[in-house]
């Protein structure tokens, strides 16, 4: 039995390290690869819809791709040998390149973790871009909200900010949720600061490119 033990011990090991040679922890200079991410596990695996693989008439390297692209009520893409039809309002989101992230089209990341905080910014006016035709221009966003939102990073969980949510996920380690009980303050600010000390504690992962 102790061989057993031993020897399930070691796999374990084995396996853990080999997904940790695979991954980079994320921090906020994080790159991540542009395109559509048409489902949660296409973002965490950053494994998206490049803009040249989708079939549409809209320059790829465009810098207001997405704009033309999401005015638009429908797209196509090929993946694993069949074409993908899928509506704007249906993806899990998109990265434009670089350090930004957006929820769907309208919500964009503004703390990644174990605990995503999300503002709802608004959906790109895509008619602004005829306006003037410039690359240089960029186009304005509808007035969105400006309401927070949380994404729970292993469930994929999204619901509007509420402490209670917070506070079930703080729990999870004991020591912390006890600051967060005896800290002053309160409101949105105090719950940024404790996700943003949570997901240090807590860091996740996404494939290492290289």
């Amino acid at each position: 039995m102790r061989s057993l033990l031993l020897f399930l011990g070691i796999n374990f090991l084995t396996l853990t390290l080999a997904a940790q040679k695979d991954s980079i922890r994320y921090t906020a200079d994080f790159q991540f690869e542009r395109g559509i991410y048409p489902e949660f596990e296409d973002w965490k695996n950053q494994d998206p819809v490049k803009p040249s693989e989708v079939i549409v008439d809209i320059d790829a390297n465009s810098a207001r791709f997405f704009q033309y692209l999401f005015a638009r009520e429908e797209f196509r893409y090929p993946r694993e040998h069949e074409i993908v039809y899928k509506k704007p309002d249906d993806i899990f989101g998109y990265a434009p390149g670089g350090e930004e992230m957006y929820y769907g089209t309208d919500y964009k990341f503004e703390v990644i973790g174990a605990i995503c905080l999300l503002r709802e910014v608004g959906q790109v006016d895509s008619y602004s871009s005829f306006v003037n035709p410039g690359e240089e221009f960029e186009a304005a966003r509808e007035e969105g909200s400006g309401k927070l939102y949380m994404l729970d990073f292993h469930s994929g969980d999204f619901s509007k900010l509420k402490k209670r949510k917070v506070k079930s996920i703080l729990k999870q380690d004991a020591e912390l949720y006890q600051r967060f009980r005896k800290a002053k303050g309160k409101g949105d600010e105090k719950l940024r600061a404790f996700i943003k000390e949570y997901n240090y504690r807590h860091p996740i992962y996404f494939p290492n490119a290289d």
